[in-house]
């Protein structure tokens, strides 16, 4: 009795050996659905510095308000092929920058973006361009080529209606 104890103890445990990594991969796919590269989540809500120094406080920004509006492409621009539905689906490989990485706050930085005139893109610059022209419904031919906008013209365009106020 003992030895036949035994033996079935001896399957079940080789059976769940081999079958845990099976087991591990499909529950890990279905526990993650949104893209990670380098342990990296899309925010939902955040907050962008100010760029306008101790004039105005930060601005609030929600990722899932306005990605039923725009492509993830008209502001990261860098990554090609960036779309909510790549993102979700886990098919995203390339980090996606901060604005900053390539928009600084201080004018004359030599690491500032520059536009094919030369014009330097300070993230003033770039923030105000980008998002005011999209709330006031003036989206630019540029920023149609990095993506497609479907809603425009209804977001806030007043400083204090996007910066927090400082005391």
């Amino acid at each position: 009795m003992k030895l036949k104890l035994m033996i079935v103890a001896c399957f079940a445990l080789a059976l769940s050996i081999n079958a845990a990594p099976l087991i591990l991969k499909s529950r890990a796919a279905t526990v993650t659905s949104v893209a990670q590269v380098e342990g990296q989540k899309m925010p939902g809500k955040m907050s962008f510095p100010s760029a306008h120094g101790e004039k105005w406080g930060p601005v609030a920004f929600d990722h899932d308000q306005h990605n039923a509006f725009s492509d993830c492409m008209v502001c990261h621009h860098t990554n090609k092929g960036l779309t909510l539905d790549a993102w979700k689906g886990g098919k995203v490989t390339e980090k996606v920058p901060l604005c900053v990485s390539c928009h600084f706050r201080d004018e004359n930085n030599p690491k500032n973006a520059k536009n094919p005139n030369g014009d330097e893109l300070t993230a003033k610059f770039v923030y105000h361009a980008n998002c005011i022209d999209c709330h006031k419904g003036e989206i630019s031919e540029r920023m149609q080529k990095f993506g497609k906008i479907t809603k425009q013209g209804e977001g806030p365009v007043k400083c204090a209606a996007c910066h927090q106020q400082k005391e």
